[in-house]
């Protein structure tokens, strides 16, 4: 079955113009009739002003919010090297701080030179002094088939070491050991 078409009426091709241009004139309006400041970021959508959106010199210092720029939002060297402006008063005076070291010195001991197997030594710091560090090395430093087997504080005042040949018939050997010491306050 064939539904015959008929041509809209005059009237009816007139009232749809009409309509349309008064749907489209009242959004036009509206756009052009916003109220100053009434759109805010309740109305905008994130990510919907960009920067080609802005008009130049849109943005001046007085628009941005003190303390929200960060080092990364300025060009290489447009920033003033130190401190901007003059320096605040001095802050109270603090605490003071632990003692630090002093009379910082290195002593030694080197045992007897000689084809021994096995070697110890131990290096004491001076009176009134602390051990703060040390150490055990072999003499010559060349010297094949003797290995170090111990090198530690005894306690706070003495440095220990111990070598041992590893091979048979290394000849004439020595260690020292040595001790940082200082005064601790």
């Amino acid at each position: 079955m064939r539904i015959p078409l008929r041509r809209p009426s005059p009237a009816l091709v007139i009232s749809c113009v009409a309509l349309t241009i008064a749907l489209g004139g009242t959004s036009y309006a509206t756009v052009l009739a916003v109220p100053k400041n009434s759109v805010g970021t309740d109305q905008l959508k994130n990510g919907a002003v960009k920067n080609k959106k802005i008009a130049d010199n849109a943005v001046n210092s007085a628009k941005v919010q003190n303390g929200t720029l960060t080092k990364s939002d300025f060009k290489s060297g447009s920033l003033p090297a130190g401190p901007v402006g003059p320096a605040g008063p001095a802050g109270p005076t603090g605490p003071a701080g632990p003692a630090g070291l002093s009379g910082v010195e290195r002593v030694e001991v080197t045992s007897a030179s000689n084809s021994l197997t096995s070697k110890t030594a131990n290096i004491a710091c001076p009176a009134g002094k602390r051990l703060v560090g040390g150490g055990t090395r072999v003499n010559p430093a060349n010297v094949a088939g003797v290995s170090l087997s111990q090198s530690f504080p005894d306690n706070d005042n003495i440095f220990r070491g111990a070598a041992r040949e590893i091979t048979a018939n290394a000849g004439n050997w020595s260690i020292t050991v040595f001790a940082v010491c200082a005064t601790a306050s």
